[in-house]
């Protein structure tokens, strides 16, 4: 079930983020773009990076991907891969073995070259998803401690020539990530790898630097790969785990590949038709040139990112369970009917047991018949100083106890014999409580309970029913006692004392005899019956009153699923950005729950295009009714004006949501937009620790991605521009969901860094021990245009 949440959140946020980049060309990208991952350290990268192109870019679909694995890679449509040499190499010799074996291995070298030219042929397959095709970007990603990169000439060279076969001009861009985290495994090695990787990078990048290779194969013939005296790659960009303050964060991975994911859309992106000059869009050349400055030792790049974004997934979390509070607050709040209209759904009124009598019991005008049956005697002189029951014994002889046995006793106690009242209860329960819109599944689980407080219980109505009817028929029997017992002389009935009026009497007796006796033992069969009927009622309801709890703890649980994954979306939250979120939407749902009402009527949570029936929601756990739940958000709530905000706009209005306007401590427009503004300038710091006082030439430039219109937009750029010591510019774009800022640097070189300074020392350690960390061939050849020899 938190599989469902996460995705519903999930598809809150991307629809947001789909919403506002639907029209906005700006997230296309004008050239192909094709990304080479070396090495198995780069398989998370290679899917993060993906997966941000595809929530982000519209024409991701034409961006294709290759990676070259020992161990393992992932499966899409749009990633190629080969498997590199694995034979569990020594680790003194691993990255020159690795060398080594790619180039024994021909069988490997004709797979490469399939694959390659298999990757241009879908490059032309996407080429309509492109504006242009003149030109394509080769993004190539490693990390710098992965021995596999030992064949990034090799890869990116060989690529490079297929690909200009099919393009006039091919980019070579390159990103080695850094991991300084020390994670317990062999850290002064790894170091070292990544130093020797650095210093076959610092050749790479000079400009005497040249290649030629038999690498390209045509059917029988082997061809050269020539790279001419120039850098290998146009641009290296270097991403450390740790910023240039010397700070780790667990995000910088993330944050890493959002930067590679940004700097290909900066580079290549569409170009803006309403270009505005403050936008001071990013020139790729002039970025190069501008931190390369007079160096002649090759100089690189690296990247700071960082963004300020409404919390959609917690947004969308919060507002399911505050519904779900909304629905089942309204569920609970018709429970406190009145107590005349609830036994009425139930058909427990005194109106509903006459008709069950009517249906049960023969009439009582049979009682009439008694008056017609003939006595031993016609004489009153002769009964009138006998008991009541005396008498009658005297005149009928058993013969009036067998009347009403017969008429009425014995065809009742048949009829409750066979009597099942669990149907027509059941009915009740349905059809006039829980499927009915006013009342539903919680006001039938109320009433059914022993007791709920101040809400009426039809089972303590029905002890209380019981009761009296049990004490009226005790009254009855008490009160048929106590006419027996009387001397038939002194009974109230009207007696004539004139003479010849013995007869009369007699008669006047058995009248008053039969209507009294006999009345009070055709009220005590109805009691009878009406016991028996509250008996039925009080097990079936108890019945189905276990079922509805267990149906009602399904909602309970659902809703401590919803309250608890919606306080988790806040765990990591940030304390300014995440404020007032579970105060601030519970108002929103509130206001929204109010509109529908409005509109949809006081019940619209019972109507089907919302839950119905809750009930048919339980039958399989709690499953259904969260899906449901989810769907009628994404459908009915989500899609509210209230949540179409502005990112500014909400983000204000929720920081102030506890405070009163009177209150100083309302946060004004302005003091939001510096804030905002701090928050990114801090967290875009450079991720890569550069020694600062021997960098000589350090460059930047300065990247919102935005609404160039809008009003923080505005602010920030008037911000920067006032200590105006680089260039900031405006990636134009409508988002509605944050803000977005690169900090690009460049012009330090690899001895510059920290990272190369503490790990020189390893890497001499490791040399002199008999480590090679270079293969004999890099080594000949790069002596032979007189660069440095490595081991």
């Amino acid at each position: 079930m938190k599989e469902l949440l996460q995705k519903y959140a999930n598809t809150f946020s991307n629809q947001l983020e789909k919403m506002t980049l639907e029209e906005n060309e700006q997230r296309s990208v004008n050239h192909p773009i094709v990304f080479l991952f070396l090495g198995d350290s780069v398989k998370e990268a290679l899917t993060s990076i993906m997966t941000i192109n595809e929530e982000k870019w519209h024409n991701s679909t034409g961006v294709l991907y290759f990676h070259a694995y020992q161990t393992n890679t992932i499966s899409h449509d749009n990633v190629l891969s080969i498997q590199l040499p694995d034979h569990q190499f020594d680790p003194k010799t691993i990255r020159r073995s690795i060398y080594e074996s790619f180039c024994q291995d021909e069988n490997l070298l004709i797979e490469l070259n399939k694959t390659f030219r298999k990757l241009s042929s879908k490059i032309a397959e996407y080429g309509k998803v492109y504006s242009s095709l003149v030109k394509l970007n080769l993004c190539v990603v490693t990390a710098v401690d992965d021995p596999a990169n030992i064949l990034i000439q090799e890869f990116t060279l060989l690529l490079k020539s297929i690909l200009q076969e099919s393009f006039r001009q091919v980019e070579v861009d390159l990103y080695g990530l850094i991991k300084e985290k020390q994670d317990g495994k062999n850290f002064p090695l790894s170091t070292s790898l990544g130093i020797s990787f650095f210093n076959e990078l610092n050749q790479f990048q000079h400009d005497k630097y040249t290649f030629e290779k038999e690498l390209q194969l045509e059917e029988d013939l082997r061809l050269p790969v020539v790279h001419p005296p120039s850098p290998l790659f146009d641009m290296v960009y270097l991403l450390s785990d740790k910023n240039e303050d010397g700070l780790i964060s667990s995000d910088a991975g993330k944050q890493n590949y959002e930067i590679i994911s940004n700097l290909n859309l900066l580079k290549n992106r569409k170009m803006i038709t309403d270009y505005h000059e403050k936008m001071d869009s990013y020139n790729h050349q002039d970025f190069k040139r501008s931190f390369r400055g007079n160096s002649e030792e090759p100089v690189f790049a690296s990247a700071g990112f960082s963004k300020v974004n409404r919390p959609n997934k917690a947004i969308a979390l919060h507002a399911a369970s505050h519904f779900f509070h909304e629905l089942l607050t309204s569920l609970k709040a018709s429970s406190s009917e009145k107590r005349e209209n609830v036994l009425g759904l139930f058909e427990l009124t005194e109106a509903s047991f006459q008709k069950y009598y009517h249906d049960i019991i023969p009439s009582d005008e049979k009682l009439v018949d008694m008056n017609d049956m003939m006595g031993v005697s016609n004489s009153y002189q002769t009964v009138k100083r006998m008991s009541v029951k005396e008498a009658e014994e005297h005149l009928y002889e058993g013969g009036t106890e067998r009347f009403f046995h017969t008429n009425f006793k014995e065809p009742v106690s048949e009829h409750l014999q066979t009597m099942n009242l669990k149907a027509r209860i059941e009915r009740c329960l349905h059809e006039n409580v829980i499927n009915n819109e006013k009342y539903g599944l919680y006001c039938a689980y109320l009433w059914t309970s022993d007791s709920t407080g101040s809400n009426i219980s039809i089972l303590d109505e029905i002890h209380k029913m019981i009761r009296e009817a049990k004490n009226e028929r005790a009254e009855a029997e008490a009160r048929l006692e106590q006419l027996y017992h009387r001397i038939v002389d002194s009974c109230d009935f009207k007696k004539s004392y004139l003479p010849f009026s013995d007869k009369k009497n007699l008669t006047s007796f058995l009248q008053y005899f039969f209507e009294e006796a006999y009345g009070l033992k055709y009220q005590m069969v109805k009691l009878e019956v009406k016991q028996a009927i509250l008996k039925q009622y009080h097990v079936v309801l108890q019945e189905n009153h276990q079922y509805l709890r267990a149906k009602i703890e399904i909602v309970d649980q659902v809703e401590s699923l919803l309250k608890q994954a919606a306080a988790e979306s806040l765990y990591d939250s940030d304390e300014y950005l995440d404020k007032n979120i579970a105060e601030y939407y519970g108002q929103m749902i509130s206001s929204v729950t109010a509109k529908l009402k409005e509109k949809r009527g006081p019940h619209f949570f019972s109507d089907e295009r919302f839950f119905g029936n809750l009930l048919s929601f339980l039958e399989n756990g709690a499953t259904d009714l969260i899906e449901r739940l989810l769907f009628v958000c994404n459908r009915e709530v989500l899609t509210q004006e209230e949540f179409q905000r502005s990112f500014e706009d909400e983000l204000l209005e929720r920081a102030n949501v506890m405070t009163h306007y009177d209150n100083q401590d309302v946060l004004t427009k302005e003091d939001l937009f510096k804030q905002l503004n701090t928050r990114l300038s801090e967290n875009s710091s450079i991720h890569i620790e550069v020694f600062n006082y021997k960098q000589e030439h350090r460059y930047e430039e300065k990247y919102f991605f935005g609404d160039f219109h809008s009003k923080f937009m505005k602010f920030a750029l008037e911000k920067e521009q006032e200590t105006r010591h680089f260039k900031v510019g405006c990636a134009h774009e409508k988002n509605s969901s944050g803000i977005e800022k690169l900090t690009l640097m460049g012009g330090f070189k690899l001895s510059d860094l920290m990272y190369y300074q503490r790990g020189e020392k390893y890497y001499k350690a490791y040399t002199e021990k008999g480590y090679e960390f270079h293969s004999k061939a890099v080594n000949a050849r790069l002596a032979a245009y007189g660069l440095e020899h490595f081991d």
